[in-house]
C-alpha cells in the first residue's frame, strides 16, 4: 500500500528529496556548523560563478513547473525558498560547499519560471 502512494507521488514530491540529497555535505561533513561560510546576501559570495546560477535557476524550474499546477505563485515562491534554505543549511555542516543566499535566489527565480511556464500552458 505504502509503495503504490510513493508511485503516485507528484514529480515536486521527488524533486525536493533530490534537491537535498545533492545538496548534502557529502565530502568535508564536520559536526561542527562552519558560520563562517555563509553569504547570507545574494551575489557576494566570492565563490559564485554565473553558470552555477543558471544552473541553480535551471534546477529550480521543473519544482516551480509541478509544484505551481495547483498553486499560487506566492505560495510556490515560498515553498521553492524553504526547500533551497534547507538545504543550504545542510551545508553549513561541510567544509567544501559554502550556503548562499545566490542560490536561494536561483531556486526563487527558477521556481517563478516554471510557475510562469504553467500559467502560459493553461492559457493556451
Amino acid at each position: 500500500m505504502a509503495g503504490g502512494g510513493l508511485r503516485r507521488a507528484p514529480l515536486w514530491v521527488w524533486w525536493i528529496a533530490l534537491a537535498w540529497l545533492i545538496s548534502l555535505p557529502w565530502r568535508g561533513f564536520t559536526l561542527e556548523p562552519q558560520w563562517s561560510r555563509v553569504h547570507p546576501i545574494p551575489f557576494t559570495d566570492p565563490a559564485d560563478r554565473p553558470r552555477d546560477f543558471v544552473l541553480n535557476v535551471l534546477f529550480f524550474v521543473p519544482f516551480g513547473y509541478s509544484f505551481g499546477r495547483t498553486r499560487r505563485g506566492s505560495v510556490v515562491v515560498l515553498v521553492a525558498a524553504l526547500v533551497s534554505l534547507s538545504a543550504e543549511a545542510t551545508q553549513l555542516f561541510g567544509t567544501v560547499r559554502y550556503p548562499s543566499a545566490t542560490d536561494v535566489t536561483a531556486a526563487i527565480l527558477g521556481a517563478l519560471l516554471g510557475a510562469g511556464f504553467v500559467r502560459v500552458a493553461q492559457r493556451r
